[in-house]
């Protein structure tokens, strides 16, 4: 592949992760899931892009984080409280 192709994965990828995990926590506990998914397109862009350049260290840093924000927002939203009922 083309260094054209890295170059534009990375020009779209690293804007838009980095915009969504500025703003991370309100995204997992308000379960934004437009911005979860632009986050998870965007690592994964980042992803392919370094696989295309063949550094695999930061294909395992970057895919290692696609998994963790992924647990993370899976697990990590608001829980509805339980209300103690009274018998």
């Amino acid at each position: 592949m083309s260094s054209a192709a890295v170059i534009v994965l990375f020009a779209v990828g690293y804007p838009i992760s980095i915009t969504v995990i500025v703003r991370w926590i309100p995204v997992v506990r308000e379960r934004r899931i437009r911005w979860f998914v632009a986050h998870e397109l965007a690592v994964a862009a980042i992803v392919a892009g370094w696989a295309l350049s063949g550094d695999l260290g930061a294909v395992a840093i970057n895919a290692t984080w696609l998994v963790v924000a992924a647990a993370w927002y899976e697990l990590g939203g608001r829980r509805r409280r339980r209300v103690a009922q009274v018998n």
